[in-house]
């Protein structure tokens, strides 16, 4: 099999390599990112409701990151309720597998006031 055009070129089969290649890679970056937004934009929703303790809101954030399948503990939730703010914040690590050749860790937080 020759790869090569009638000019000796290889050019075409490079760039279709180089973007399958792009495609990849950016897809396994916008899995984590995805995760880390849409969890950041619900735990602002639920920091707006009005709830007096703050078990009920780790518990919606929990539930959410569970189900976003974000690796997050119940205790590494926090709450903090003052007058009439609310605080949650959380943070974790993810692992990006890169074809199982190179492992990016990005660490994530996310930090809500209403």
């Amino acid at each position: 099999m020759n790869i090569r055009n009638e000019r000796g070129n290889i050019k075409p089969v490079l760039c279709i390599i180089l973007l399958i290649v792009s495609v990849y890679i950016g897809y396994q970056f916008t899995i984590p990112y995805y995760r880390y937004f849409t969890l950041k934009s619900e735990a602002r929703a639920i920091a707006r409701l009005s709830y007096s303790k703050p078990d009920r809101y780790r518990d919606l954030v929990y539930a959410e990151a569970r189900s976003l399948e974000i690796p997050v503990k119940p205790s590494d939730i926090y709450v903090d309720i003052t007058d009439r703010r609310v605080r949650i914040s959380t943070s974790w690590s993810e692992v990006v597998d890169l074809a199982g050749y190179y492992q990016v860790p990005i660490d994530f937080k996310v930090e809500v006031e209403e």
